[in-house]
């Protein structure tokens, strides 16, 4: 005679039977990134028409997850599983520093995982909880520029000559102010390093009107800066008291031109 199943055996069966299912799940979504991965090692076979195209549908996915999310569309869920699915796919493909593409490889390893990881973490947020236009404009910038890395080249360029002149006038003119041409000297820091890479810098946003305004706001803000600077020195104040002003313009300078910098994929370490 057989014996009767009872509610907690069928309980038991059901809970392992879910339990097989999602270590099944589980087992085939690491063979994937496994696979991808191998795949991924592989930069033999890239061609950049394709990481273009690539990059131009991840550029129309969030922009379409940006709308639909603004716009309360009834879709939104589709919209955003379609755009995860895709940046997966394009993180397993290019995310860690050793896939990066050939045309690409003049980035530094770190700015390339910092940018990977930054990005991710950017449509991350605009999946779960939305960004604002500003943030979107920044991203849809540097996904735009991987498809364009002539871009990034010209301007990195540009940054390394203005690093290498401002670790330089910090060691040979450490009394800058001290000297009888220091105006003229101080005049020169200001162009090689705010002037000729913000030249450069806006160049590369002709299109985007939001990071033009931020870069022509910086670049006014630090002339007016320096135009106090010099009305005080011309009236008489203390040089060590402009030797402090000037130095705090450095700063904030410098720190301006980290964001642009890392903006477009520069190591700032």
């Amino acid at each position: 005679m057989k014996s009767k199943k009872t509610a907690t055996d069928k309980s038991s069966k059901m809970n392992a039977s879910q339990a097989f299912l999602r270590g099944l799940a589980g087992a085939l979504f690491l063979l994937t990134i496994c696979s991808a991965n191998l795949k991924a090692c592989d930069m033999s076979a890239f061609v950049q028409s394709d990481f273009a195209e690539r990059c131009q549908l991840l550029l129309d996915l969030c922009e379409k997850a940006y709308l639909v999310r603004n716009l309360d569309h009834p879709d939104i869920k589709l919209h955003n599983g379609a755009l995860s699915r895709e940046w997966v796919r394009f993180y397993l493909a290019h995310g860690n520093h050793a896939n990066t593409p050939p045309t690409l490889a003049f980035i530094a390893s770190d700015s390339w995982s910092e940018a990977m990881n930054d990005v991710g973490q950017v449509i991350a947020r605009l999946i779960n909880t939305g960004i604002d236009k500003t943030d979107l404009n920044r991203l849809n910038l540097r996904i735009l520029l991987l498809k364009e890395p002539q871009r990034i080249e010209k301007l990195h360029q540009v940054f390394k000559s203005r690093r290498e002149f401002v670790e330089k006038s910090s060691v040979t003119d450490q009394n800058i102010l001290e000297n009888s041409d220091s105006s003229n000297k101080r005049k020169i820091w200001l162009d090689q390093a705010l002037l000729v890479p913000g030249t450069a810098i806006h160049e590369q946003l002709a299109d985007n009107a939001e990071l033009l305004h931020k870069l022509h706001t910086d670049i006014d803000s630090h002339i007016d800066a320096f135009k106090r600077i010099l009305e005080h020195e011309n009236a008489g104040t203390d040089q060590e008291v402009i030797a402090g002003l000037f130095n705090s313009l450095q700063q904030e300078i410098n720190l301006d031109m980290n964001f642009w910098e890392t903006l477009f994929f520069y190591s700032t370490r």
